[in-house]
């Protein structure tokens, strides 16, 4: 039962820090949605966790996200640096990054696309589990605590009228 405020007020600072970020009212932060750029707009620094960045207009910031997806239309640009991980990303033909890219385990399709800055993409899906290893460990030994437990655990023994008929 104590968990759960606790629970409550991480998981409310972690989304007001992201939220945080979003500087200026140009700027987009977004948890678990949708951030569109619309076909006239112009937006500053995008940052999304768990969610998609559709890019219909221009993006004059740079681009950060985490489990989601990326996709810039044709003839559309980002002028800053693009950071994605786990993240698959669709460049169309004519789109543009004025910056650098690093994509860390998502597909990568680009169909005629310009990217001004460096490149560094690792599309395999292995490289996600290192930020989550210590994670993995720390589950894998509770579970096997639990159940070397559970089978070291007598049974008790059934109550004696309970299968008896009457």
């Amino acid at each position: 039962m104590r968990r759960l405020p606790i629970l409550a007020a991480v998981s409310l600072l972690s989304i007001s820090a992201v939220m945080a970020h979003a500087r200026s009212s140009e700027d987009r932060a977004g948890v678990g949605n949708q951030i569109i750029v619309g076909e006239n707009e112009t937006v500053g620094d995008v940052a999304c966790v768990f969610c998609d960045v559709i890019v219909h207009g221009r993006v004059t910031g740079d681009v950060a996200i985490a489990f989601g997806k990326l996709h810039v239309d044709e003839g559309k640009s980002i002028s800053g640096d693009v950071a994605a991980f786990a993240t698959p990303i669709t460049l169309e033909e004519g789109a543009s990054i004025g910056g650098d890219l690093a994509a860390v385990g998502g597909n990568f399709t680009e169909k005629g696309a310009t990217i001004h800055g460096d490149r560094v993409i690792s599309s395999s899906p292995l490289w996600v589990l290192i930020p989550l290893a210590p994670i993995l460990f720390f589950a894998g030994l509770i579970w096997l605590l639990i159940t070397t437990i559970r089978n070291r655990t007598p049974m008790p023994p059934p109550y004696p009228g309970r299968y008896q008929r009457m």
